[in-house]
């Protein structure tokens, strides 16, 4: 993956769940292309770097604070796609979905798609 090795130099990833985090980073990027959800170079690199950063927090079990207020700014169908992307990994655990992760998720995905219309009407 493009970014996945810079950002693991970087990373304080615990080696026991290394290989683990890595195998979900790369399902959950092919899950957001089956999607067809296409990100520029920048948007990649820091959507890449929230979904390593969420794996760990998954496996620790230490979530951001709660962000329900700001729900409303994500469309829902793509609340519910960003839940369709994470939700394993917290069943895997066997802890709630998060719904501020999911959140944080989808608006790198909503961002994606707003910028991909406004390409595509500017052609």
């Amino acid at each position: 993956m493009k970014y996945l090795n810079t950002l693991l130099e970087n990373n304080d990833l615990d080696p026991a769940i290394r290989d683990e985090v890595i195998a979900s980073y790369q399902e959950i990027k092919e899950k957001v292309k089956a999607l067809g959800i296409h990100m520029d170079e920048d948007a990649e690199f820091m959507f890449s770097n929230h979904i390593l950063a969420l794996l760990k927090r998954i496996k620790s079990r230490s979530f951001v604070e709660d962000m329900s207020e700001a729900f409303d700014q994500i469309s829902p169908d793509v609340f519910e796609m960003a839940d369709g992307v994470v939700r394993e990994y917290f069943d895997r655990e066997g802890i709630p979905v998060n719904q501020t992760e999911v959140f944080l998720v989808a608006t790198h995905l909503e961002i994606a798609i707003q910028k991909e219309k406004e390409e595509t009407k500017n052609e």
